[in-house]
């Protein structure tokens, strides 16, 4: 590992360099990632200061959660915060062997369960139809939802989607998912027809699906295309709630009321834990929806 050599001491500004580079080079984590954590790296630095790691304690943690709280952060806003400090800690410890406080003691908030928003397959449609066919930008967004609701796939997998990874005849893609796992994304013939579109105006020379106006050989940028969601949001009068996460929520959704087990949602999604499909990404159904279910299963006419 490229580290340095234990010493007595090491600025907290020089341990979460180094454990962005492990981050990087070790865990293999998106860029993406990265940079959210050395955003929330630097935050803490400019509140506790440059302190030496090991002098950090109770108190300094303590110190966080009263800011977290003057700014009225989100509870799952203070638990992520909280868990890359108590991350970087462990890495203080394990990786450079430095004496550090006992990172267990860090505790986060507890996170309210809420529900889950979902779209419906006819708000889906709803929302695809309202995008016209006018301009690139149209097409490429067209594309974009198409793939996010047909795949169920993440916001960044979309965006890094190759044209060289897509099997049109069998109607499938390998992709690089969280974590460095490698799976396939499946699609119908509707997605396979909106990215097509997108590509015969745009031209296939580009290594891409979706690419920005500048820096063709780039994938879309992230921000961009969330902005992009936001605005074809508000011209099909969606709430402001639904975001590209929603569609994998909706996704999953939608396989289940049509009687998909939870054992094949897992794997469409990419989730090595079911535990995570059914808690994050399957939507709350309706008392009537929950009926419906239960007069097609409990049909005992016959019985009678």
């Amino acid at each position: 590992m490229l580290f340095i050599k234990d010493q007595n001491s090491i600025k907290f500004s020089e341990a979460g360099k180094l454990y962005l580079d492990y981050c990087e080079l070790e865990k293999e984590m998106r860029p993406a990632s990265i940079y959210e954590y050395s955003k929330t790296l630097k935050w803490t630095e400019n509140i506790l200061g440059d302190l030496v790691v090991q002098e950090i304690n109770e108190e300094h943690i303590a110190e966080l959660k009263k800011e977290y709280n003057r700014r009225e952060l989100k509870p799952n806003t203070k638990a992520h915060n909280l868990s890359i400090i108590k991350e970087l800690l462990r890495f203080c410890q394990d990786e450079l062997h430095l004496q550090v406080m006992d990172f267990e003691k860090i505790k986060r908030p507890k996170i309210p369960k809420r529900r889950v928003e979902y779209l419906t397959e006819e708000e889906l449609k709803q929302f695809f139809n309202s995008i016209g066919k006018k301009s690139t930008r149209d097409l490429r967004f067209r594309a974009f939802l198409s793939i996010l609701i047909s795949t169920g796939c993440r916001i960044g997998e979309a965006l890094h989607l190759h044209i060289a990874d897509i099997d049109w005849d069998k109607k499938e893609a390998m992709i690089i998912g969280k974590g460095n796992k490698q799976r396939k994304i499946y699609f119908n013939s509707w997605s396979l027809k909106c990215i097509r579109e997108y590509l015969k105006r745009r031209g296939y020379k580009y290594k891409f699906v979706l690419i920005g106006e500048q820096g063709r050989n780039l994938p879309w940028d992230r921000n961009d295309a969330q902005r992009s969601f936001r605005r074809y949001r508000r011209q099909a009068g969606m709430a402001e709630t639904v975001t590209a996460h929603t569609i994998r929520h909706s996704f999953a959704t939608t396989l289940m009321k049509k009687n998909v087990s939870l054992g094949h949602i897992q794997v469409l999604l990419g989730h090595s834990d079911i535990q995570t499909t059914s808690r994050h990404y399957l939507g709350i159904l309706s008392d009537d929806e929950a009926k419906q279910a239960y007069e097609k299963g409990m049909n005992m006419d016959s019985w009678l």
